[in-house]
């Protein structure tokens, strides 16, 4: 996520958030949380996914479909997150986090605060850093015109961002860097490629398939839901991509790796010091012979114990320590540089896994999940390309509620008598159905109903999350909590046969 749209949609979503109370937190996949949190219209979802590129950060009224087993940590957050408050947002935008004071908790752990970090997930912490939320340096316009490089020194000016500066004049770009200092930002965009998917959110406009918001918030929610949901029903259904996970296992050893010869490193470079100190005192030592170990002043850790190799000199021991700790920085620049690779390569991959290609329904290719297999329901495609379940029977009817429908999905049935259930599969929660597709799914409803036989019928339209099945009653029988709408459909008796049918 660019840190810029970061900083806007973190100056919404804190004081969105703040006072309010964590009620469960769920993990419906690998590296992505969900927060329930308390609202005064019922309760709504905080939805979190970490990736530098690929990250997500929104709120929405869809709660995704949760394993059985919560995971060991989501089962640790729980326990010390669960019935606090979230108070006094903090905002570390070019670091991309976002962190929350938390209410006092009887756990003798005594965390404190709870920070949302895009980069590493989420963390509980006693204190914040002592430069969280420091304000960057900027650069000059003209160093941002001459250094490729320049993200690494100053990270809020991304590559996309200087890309986007070449596209426009340089005074539009100066006007742009002169809001982005001063936070003067009062539109969003989502940018669509020239096949149509859609990509991350901006606070600057790329060509003309950009779709405007005056809310960061929306914009993000807008953008997460259409990336998220899919992804969560395809994972649900295969898993987590062999490449994802081979990737996850190769970036974590390596960066084990570059992190144990940091380390080393560090030794190394911290024998510069001790060089020093000797070269300050070498005339006490500079006829002595065989010595092991030899002690020095600190002018502020005052006697300092350095060991030698006695087979050296004191000059030559002090020698080598200058050459190791040259040797060390020079592995550092080395480190950074491989460090960069690493992660840029990881990146990638996520962006690559976590980004799937998006197609409108009328283009896509449909597949039949394999958790519909065995289930006595039809299913049918419509004219536009979404994807209908028709329930047989009353158990069928009881198993697409629960097995094959998303909160998301709409839910049809004949008014005021027995009949199927229909499912009209959506994407994601945004996913705008054509008129045409409804009245399909509602004439394959009325058509499996006691009213099969009228020429006009009227069916019920609801969302999925608002049928509740009744507990105790019969399978199939359920109450609807909120309808969107009644349809009066002139009833097709050929549609069965129209429509493209898998079985």
């Amino acid at each position: 996520m660019d840190a810029h749209f970061f900083r806007a949609l973190a100056a919404e979503i804190g004081p969105h958030l703040e006072s309010r109370r964590v009620e469960k937190v769920f993990a419906p996949a690998e590296n992505v949380w969900t927060f329930v949190v308390q609202a005064n219209d019922g309760r709504k979802y905080l939805l979190f996914r970490p990736a530098k590129s690929a990250g997500l950060f929104f709120m929405s009224a869809m709660k995704p479909v949760n394993p059985s087993t919560p995971p060991a940590k989501i089962m640790w957050l729980r326990k010390r997150l669960c019935g606090r408050r979230l108070f006094e947002p903090q905002i570390d935008w070019v670091n991309l986090k976002l962190a929350f004071t938390l209410s006092p908790a009887r756990n003798s752990e005594n965390y404190n605060y709870i920070i949302f970090d895009l980069k590493n997930g989420v963390s509980l912490k006693r204190e914040l850093p002592e430069d969280f939320g420091i304000e960057p340096q900027w650069p000059a316009f003209e160093q941002i015109e001459s250094e490729p490089e320049i993200w690494q020194q100053f990270p809020q000016i991304s590559p996309p961002l200087r890309k986007h500066f070449s596209y426009i004049s340089r005074t539009e770009a100066q006007e742009l860097l002169s809001r982005l200092k001063k936070n003067n930002l009062s539109s969003f965009y989502l940018p669509r490629e020239g096949s149509g998917n859609i990509r991350p959110p901006r606070v600057w406009q790329e060509g003309q398939q950009c779709a405007s918001f005056t809310s960061a918030m929306e914009a993000s929610a807008k953008y997460g839901e259409r990336i998220l949901f899919p992804l969560l029903e395809q994972q649900e259904e295969k898993g987590e991509s062999e490449a994802l996970k081979a990737g996850r296992k190769k970036y974590r050893k390596t960066i084990k790796r570059i992190e144990d010869e940091e380390k080393r490193l560090a030794g190394l470079q911290a024998l510069k010091q001790k060089a020093e100190l000797l070269q300050n005192e070498l005339y006490r030592f500079k006829d002595s012979k065989d010595l092991q170990k030899v002690t020095v002043s600190h002018p502020e850790q005052g006697e300092v114990s350095i060991d030698l190799d006695p087979r050296l000199t004191p000059s030559e021991n002090m020698a080598r320590m200058f050459k190791l700790a040259a040797k060390a920085e020079r592995g550092f620049i080395h480190m950074k540089r491989r460090r960069q690779e690493v992660e840029e390569k990881y990146e990638k991959l996520i962006e690559n896994n976590l980004l799937p290609q998006q197609q409108d329904s009328q283009n896509k290719k449909i597949t039949i999940p394999k958790k519909y297999k065995g289930m006595a329901a039809s299913l049918f495609v419509s004219s536009d390309g979404f994807l209908i379940i028709r329930g047989k029977n009353s158990k069928a009817n009881h198993e697409i509620l629960s097995k094959a429908a998303s909160n998301f999905d709409y839910w049809f049935h004949v008014a005021d008598g027995p009949g199927s259930h229909v499912i009209l599969k959506r994407d994601h929660p945004g996913h705008d159905v054509p008129q045409r597709t409804l009245e399909e799914a509602a004439v394959l409803a009325a058509l499996k109903s006691y009213r099969s036989a009228d020429s006009k019928a009227e069916v019920i339209c609801a969302l999925v999350k608002d049928i509740r099945k009744i507990k105790g009653a019969s399978h199939g029988l359920v109450t609807v909590d909120n309808e969107i709408a009644r349809l009066n459909i002139e009833i097709d008796p050929e549609l069965d046969s129209k429509l493209t049918r898998k079985v």
